[in-house]
């Protein structure tokens, strides 16, 4: 058996008695306001969009060549004029250590409360993801735009290449201002922040309803020792495997970026809030837009989705709800805005990958998993192109957290898995409202 290397204990326990100290060292916590430097980056872009509406961070420099700027800043005038309020573009990094703790939503909110300036915000990040927000524009609601990651959606949020996350960057974000500059005119609104991230600094602190140890010096040492000592001991192992020539990740697993892994193994945190953007966006949608061959699909839609979202967002043995909960409203947008009857079965690879483009054999997942994937298998436009080029396997499957752990859809028993996630027939809705109880 393989022996683990030794490292020296004596000084990692002295390091873990030091953190213990400054752990219970009185003003050593987070103080109750944030320190005059964590919102610095917000005022730095603040200040900067002031005279220019297009902001571009310097580690991001590479994402947009001149050319493309001036493309920019040539739409982001023309937004603004039809939208008759001021349009932003921010392109920069946002990882998780950071004021907003990597979520694109809460920096834009975060930068529209430190700006005071209401307008239309897009931001790409580092990863090519898009998000964007609209704070008292006359136009109707976005209708969850962030969440469209289908390949035929104008505006994207997510780059057609993982890999290439800036490749047609510019052309994202002029298509993503030209559709809320499209929408319908409307009574000026500000959105909704489902959820905001810790104070900045206060990301470990306790919640009131888990009471923090409070005591003398000694009781910290005794409770918070052995855990420093147990991690810095494991950074101690991480060191030595590095210099025994261990890697890190590889650079193509750190450009997927954690907007894609997300959507391949989903916490119940990024399900809930996603659940709740989609619903608010068809239920916005259900009050506006016309759709009479769609309309009967999207109501349905919604109420079963709601009715999955309040029952499954607090249970973690029944994400697999939650999932079913955003396909469900996202079909019920589909249909409205496209006027179907019938909108397309999402991809059964990864259903939150969106509608399906195409039908055809997977052979590498047939072999495992081919008795909950129908043949053909709907697929997005992602995965059908994946499939020419090399083949799908298990890794693009998406991955149901559970109180076990993620474990792929098509291992998960229940009614998304018996309807394929409606790729059987033309009786899902049906049959999810027989699973609901609603007749």
């Amino acid at each position: 058996m393989r022996r683990l290397p030794v490292v020296p204990r004596f000084p990692v326990v002295l390091a873990a008695l030091a953190l213990s100290a400054l752990a219970v060292v009185p003003g050593a916590a987070a103080a109750d306001e944030p320190p005059p430097h964590a919102y610095h980056r917000l005022d730095r872009v603040g200040a900067a969009l002031a005279e220019d509406p297009l902001f571009v961070d310097p580690d991001l420099a590479q994402a947009l060549g001149a050319p493309d700027r001036a493309r920019l800043r040539a739409a982001v005038a023309g937004t603004a004029k039809r939208l008759g309020a001021p349009a932003y573009v921010v392109v920069m990094p946002n990882p998780s250590q950071s004021e907003s703790q990597g979520r694109d939503d809460a920096f834009l909110f975060m930068l529209h409360d430190r700006s005071r300036r209401d307008g239309l915000y897009v931001m790409a990040d580092s990863h090519g993801h898009l998000e964007s927000e609209a704070f008292n524009v006359p136009r109707r609601g976005r209708s969850s735009l962030d969440d469209l990651d289908e390949e035929d959606e104008p505006g994207a949020a997510t780059p057609a290449d993982s890999e290439r996350p800036f490749d047609g960057l510019a052309d994202r974000i002029v298509r993503r201002l030209d559709r809320h500059a499209a929408a319908p005119s409307a009574s000026p609104t500000m959105p909704r922040l489902y959820s905001t991230p810790d104070p900045f600094g206060q990301e470990n602190t306790l919640r009131p309803d888990e009471p923090e140890i409070t005591a003398p010096l000694l009781t910290g040492l005794l409770l918070a020792g052995p855990a420093g000592a147990a991690i810095l001991y494991w950074l101690g192992l991480g060191v030595l495997a590095l210099r025994r020539g261990g890697r890190p990740r590889s650079p193509s697993r750190q450009r997927a970026g954690r907007h894609a892994e997300a959507r391949t193994r989903p916490s119940m945190h990024w399900l809930r809030r996603h659940g709740a953007k989609d619903l608010e966006g068809l239920r916005r949608l259900l009050t506006t837009a016309g759709g009479e061959q769609g309309r009967d699909y999207a109501v349905s839609a919604y109420d079963a989705a709601q009715i999955l979202y309040d029952d499954a967002k607090d249970d973690e043995s029944k994400a697999a709800d939650l999932v079913g909960a955003i396909v469900l409203a996202r079909q019920g947008r589909i249909a409205l805005t496209r006027d179907v009857a019938s909108p397309p079965s999402p991809c059964l690879v990864n259903p939150l990958h969106g509608g399906s483009v195409v039908r055809r054999r997977v052979r590498k997942l047939e072999k495992k998993h081919g008795g909950a994937l129908p043949r053909p298998c709907p697929l997005c436009a992602n995965c059908r192109d994946l499939d020419e080029r090399q083949g799908l396997d298990e890794r693009r499957l998406l991955q149901i957290p559970g109180p076990d752990g993620h474990r792929p859809h098509t291992l998960v028993p229940g009614v998304w898995r018996d309807t394929a996630w409606g790729a059987h027939g033309k009786t899902f809705l049906p049959r999810v409202m027989r699973y609901l109880g609603v007749d």
